[in-house]
């Protein structure tokens, strides 16, 4: 199989997508009434409603794999089974508390993107978490240093943010770290160069399209809380229309949310919601 394909067992049509899905959430929540950020509750999803995600992943014959594996061709054209991807953002304790288990109880693996100056504070993954999350299969990967858009900064600064971040990991956990998730989902042609120059095989965007082996920057679908069961299901398929629908969004939104981001003072970027609406 060609790099840039992945195996998969669903029928092709003009109804559905190739590639691999690669569901991205942030922080898991027992209660949905009185738990999560006000600002940021939407993002935040119901671990009941990310077991139901696992079990329609499992009941619909999908191998979740980690985006090293998928990545390469090699792992893309040596599964039966269509395979798809799950990924963390920010490095959030939930992570830990909620998702982890969750994870295990389904014999299922994920990709983690941590800031490394946010590892060990409050309401974050601390390093001993870190490291017995990695026993057990789960990766770690780099959401940049410290959580701050990247468009704003120098070329120097970027690298600066990237290669500490990924020697910090790589340094701490012993293995390679291969893929980056740029903070706020803003990417641009600088940012995957120099991600590129420093080491990563990789960028992860919040672009919602299936993702495809071999590529400079992945794809992932971002799940919500108000994400429906039909909606999951539709995604995980490679359905076109709740593709489509998500890309218009993200496109009409695409110039406002990158002004904002570039002209807002730093005191208020933690009020920020992250990626596209």
């Amino acid at each position: 199989m060609a790099t840039g394909q992945l195996a998969c067992q669903r029928p092709r049509s003009l109804l559905h997508l190739d590639g691999a899905p690669v569901f991205l959430y942030h922080g898991l929540i027992e209660d949905p009434i009185i738990e999560g950020p006000p600002r940021k509750r939407r993002y935040w999803v119901v671990a009941s409603q990310f077991r139901d995600h696992l079990n329609q992943i499992r009941q619909s014959r999908y191998q979740l794999i980690l985006l090293k594996e998928l990545w390469t061709s090699m792992g893309a054209g040596s599964h039966r089974k269509p395979v798809a991807g799950l990924t963390f953002d920010d490095g959030l304790e939930s992570a830990y508390q909620l998702a982890y288990p969750l994870l295990l109880e389904a014999g299922a693996k994920a990709d983690f993107f941590v800031n490394t100056s946010d590892i060990g504070l409050r309401g974050h993954l601390g390093w001993q978490q870190i490291t017995e999350m990695q026993r057990n299969g789960m990766s770690f990967q780099s959401h940049s240093h410290n959580h701050v858009p990247l468009i704003r900064l120098s070329a120097s600064e970027v690298k600066q943010q990237l290669r500490d971040s990924r020697r910090l990991l790589e340094d701490r956990l012993g293995c390679s770290v291969d893929f980056l998730a740029v903070p706020f989902g803003m990417v641009n042609r600088k940012i995957v160069e120099i991600a590129r120059q420093v080491g990563y095989r990789a960028v992860c965007t919040s672009w919602c399209w299936p993702a495809r082996a071999g590529t400079l920057t992945i794809g992932r679908v971002y799940i919500y809380r108000r994400t429906s069961t039909n909606e999951f299901s539709q995604l995980l398929g490679g359905n076109v229309l709740p593709f489509v629908v998500r890309v218009v969004r993200s496109m009409v939104m695409h110039l406002p949310n990158r002004l904002r981001l570039r002209f807002m003072p730093h005191s208020m970027l933690d009020q920020v919601t992250e990626k596209y609406p």
